[in-house]
């Protein structure tokens, strides 16, 4: 009888305990769900409050709940360039009434240098718009697989206060040539910059002790005469577009030294829509392409991915 008991006792205990780690279990959940939960209405009930006094402040890239991005096959070689829109836009109808300021701040990674455009803005009640760019530039040799990581704010200096933020990284790609657009909506054309951060040059075609196919340093190839250095090369690469889409501008500089230049025909016209570049060891090309559609964003890299134009090397 009295074996009973004690079992029936320590059942009692086991129960007991169990119920209490359910309870703190619960209780912790709780805690949690009503702290994520709590923030949330908090921001969305400053959020309304905000945009009851016709008070928008946005950007493309900065959000109050911090944007993540992440551009891979950076060159780690040239200097990168965020260029951050900023709105004080609900919609196409509602927009703010006056002038909205901010100020912006950054840190960076130790391995670059950032240099801000500005480090303070207006949005104008007139065109409730504004930007401001953050230019990286490496201040040590980063190599494949190099992070930087970059993050920004920005904050009202006007009657309510609201802070949007956005962390940034850069990963050095293992590419040995790298591209990236510059655009933004509603600019007329868009700019393409292609980096070679190879460091030697291939023969193209025999001539001296040289063979075709030979691999030769930057140090030799910048001893060679100039007949010779035309027969090497660091890197060609194929541009490719669609015309009904980007328009190259060929009046530039890059655009002249172009070979193997192809066309498509649309509506009858003939239009650029490919050509082949030789691109020096350790150097980058400009060129310029004017959009059809001057609303669109063709910035690269993106979040999704998408490249309005196609680059292929040998």
């Amino acid at each position: 009888m009295q074996r009973k008991n004690n079992y029936q006792l320590n059942l009692k205990r086991i129960y007991k305990k169990k119920q209490t780690i359910i309870i703190i279990t619960i209780l912790l959940f709780a805690i949690s769900f009503v702290t994520v939960f709590g923030r949330y209405v908090t921001n969305s009930i400053n959020d309304f409050f905000m945009r009851s006094k016709e008070f928008y402040f946005y950007s493309d890239k900065l959000s109050e709940e911090k944007t993540i991005f992440q551009i891979e096959n950076w060159s780690g070689v040239d200097d990168y360039t965020i260029t951050v829109n900023m709105n004080s836009r609900k919609n196409n109808l509602e927009v703010a009434t006056y002038d909205i300021g901010y100020n912006i701040t950054y840190t960076c990674s130790d391995n670059v240098i950032c240099q801000l455009s500005k480090d303070k803005g207006i949005i104008a009640k007139e065109t409730n718009t504004d930007f401001f760019n953050l230019t990286i530039t490496p201040n040590t040799q980063l190599d494949t697989g190099d992070k930087v990581v970059v993050e920004i704010e920005a904050t009202t200096n006007s009657n309510y206060a609201k802070t949007i933020k956005g962390r940034f990284t850069l990963i050095v790609g293992q590419e040995k040539l790298t591209y990236h657009i510059t655009d933004s909506p509603n600019n007329p054309y868009a700019e393409l910059r292609i980096t070679n951060t190879l460091s030697y040059y291939v023969v193209a075609q025999n001539f001296s002790n040289f063979t075709t196919g030979q691999k030769i340093d930057f140090d030799t190839y910048l001893s060679l005469s100039e007949a010779d250095k035309a027969k090497c090369y660091s890197s060609i690469v194929t541009i490719t577009f669609d015309p009904s889409e980007i328009l190259i501008d060929n009046t530039s500089e890059s655009y002249q030294k172009a070979t193997n230049v192809t066309t498509k025909t649309i509506n009858g016209k003939s239009y650029i829509n490919s050509i082949t570049l030789s691109i020096d060891a350790i150097s980058s090309v400009d060129l310029r392409f004017y959009k059809v559609d001057t609303s669109k964003d063709y910035t690269y890299p993106n979040l999704n991915n998408y490249s309005v134009v196609s680059v292929t090397t040998k």
